[in-house]
This record gives structure tokens, sequence and C-alpha cells, in this order.
């Protein structure tokens, strides 16, 4: 299968792409880090049998600060790949993530029945893509959970607990009675194989891509610094009011219809992501 791969020179494209490759699938990159801009209409020789659709403005923080910029690469740029798929007549798969369910109105686990909106400049501008993309194009929409892995180092609890722990520093824990869904990216990159490859009975949909596996803030913090050998002093701070105080999918509907099952809970997931880091595991 010929597939056409926005962003895939980010965190979970490299990923994806290594294991689309090894599966013997020919994938055509388009990523900004290649001059290749989704802001711009996309224009391509060679038509692609699908589209997988990662490429974003992606940091919560990016986002806040550049709003006008998170919207033209989340909206905008999904707008002028959805077109395409359209206008050649390809499936599109589109990465989006979880962060369109807040705030959180129902009791998790979370489904897909749950309302979309997002609470966040990121979460709103993915919604809107998810919009345009269900008018314009037979699609499978991958909302995925908190994500982490190798090249996802410096931000968020896996990687503010590691920055701080390799410079010596006590690292800092917001909260902790909130909990998330961590997943590690080849678990991902097996859901995109999977979307990419389901069969037609299986489009038109959205699904939840986690690890279905709860773990408040607290307990994956010391999960992480068990990992790492680190028994020093934590240090607290007031929990975000970005964060969610509870968030786990429920992931039947992708284990059912995609074959999805992850296979890295979350020690096992560090576990094979210091494999791939000059971080010594203690």
């Amino acid at each position: 299968m010929k597939i056409l791969m926005t962003g895939n020179l980010g965190f979970v494209g490299q990923e994806t792409q290594r294991l689309l490759e090894k599966e013997e699938h020919v994938v055509t990159g388009f990523d900004i880090m290649d001059g290749r801009d989704i802001r711009d209409p996309i224009y391509l020789r060679e038509k692609p049998d699908r589209v997988l659709h990662l490429a974003a403005l992606a940091r919560f923080e990016d986002c806040d600060k550049d709003p006008r910029l998170a919207f033209e690469t989340n909206v905008v740029g999904t707008m002028n790949v959805a077109k395409y798929a359209a206008e050649n007549n390809i499936p599109l798969v589109y990465a989006s993530t979880g962060s369109v369910y807040m705030p959180i109105t129902c009791e998790p686990p979370i489904t897909e029945e749950f309302p979309g909106r997002g609470n966040s400049v990121y979460g709103c501008t993915k919604f809107l893509g998810e919009l345009y993309v269900r008018e314009h194009t037979p699609h499978i929409i991958l909302r995925y959970a908190h994500l982490y892995g190798a090249e996802k180092r410096g931000h968020g609890l896996i990687g503010g607990f590691l920055s701080r722990i390799e410079r010596g520093l006590a690292p800092t824990l917001y909260g902790g009675q909130q909990s998330n869904d961590f997943t590690y990216v080849k678990d991902i990159a097996m859901a995109n194989l999977l979307a990419l490859t389901a069969s037609w009975d299986k489009w038109n949909h959205a699904y939840n891509i986690g690890s279905g596996e709860e773990l408040s803030a607290e307990h994956a913090a010391r999960i992480v610094c068990q990992a790492v050998g680190y028994d020093g002093e934590i240090e607290r701070a007031e929990a975000r009011p970005v964060d969610a105080q509870r968030f786990v999918f429920d992931i039947s509907k992708a284990r059912r219809m995609l074959n999805y099952e992850p296979v890295y809970g979350f020690a096992d997931g560090l576990q094979d992501m210091f494999k791939e880091t000059s971080l010594k595991i203690g």
C-alpha cells in the first residue's frame, strides 16, 4: 500500500513510518522539516492509497503562545489535507486527541459518545479539524490519549520528571490525585497501521486509542522514579487547571472494530523507552 503521511518526521510519525515500512508499505513523507507545509495547498504527482494526517502544532504551550499559528496549522492545514484526499478519492486517517473531550462532563471511562469541543487552543483546533474531515472524505479519526516515548521527553509528567532528575534536581509533582491514560508511542503506531489497513465497514468512525490503564499522577511519578533508580525528594505543587481530574479511555470500540490491543503497560513502556535513550535505569 502507498501511504502519504503528513508529519512523518515528528514524534509519532517516525515510529509509525518505521512500522509501516517494516510491513512493506511505501511511505511518502510530507513534513514542514522537509519544507512541505500543510498550510499550503497540496499537489502530488503520484496518488497514494491512503493518507495518514499527523502534522499538527501539538504542544499546548505552543498553541497558547500563537493561537493564529495553531489555527492555520491544525484547522486550515487539516482542511488542505482533507481537500486533497477528497479531490483524489483517498481515504484519510486523522490523528486527533483526547483533549477534544475536555472539559469532561460525564463520568469516565471516556467513550466515543462523550461530547467533543475542547477547552484549550490545541483541543479546539483539533476538534475543528475533526469536523471538517467528517464532512469531506471517508475517514477514520483516532483520538490519542497521553503519549510518551523516547522522542517526547521535554514536557508532560514523564518529561518533566526526567529532565529535573537528569540535572540533579528534585522533580515537581503537580497535584497528584488527578489521573491519566499513559500510552506508549509504539502502541499508537500500531493503531495507525490498523486504521490504514482496516476494512471498509470500519471507516467513518472515531476511535479512542489509549492503554485503558488509569494511573494517578502520583502513582505514575513513583513508577518513573523507580524506573530510573531515583529515591530522593519529590517537590509538590498545586494541580494545574488544564489537567482533568480523571482521564482514562474506554478502548473497547477500537479493540472490537480495529483489533487494537495495547502491548505496553506504563512500566513496560518506560523500560522500552529507556532502551532508546542515554538515561540509565537503576
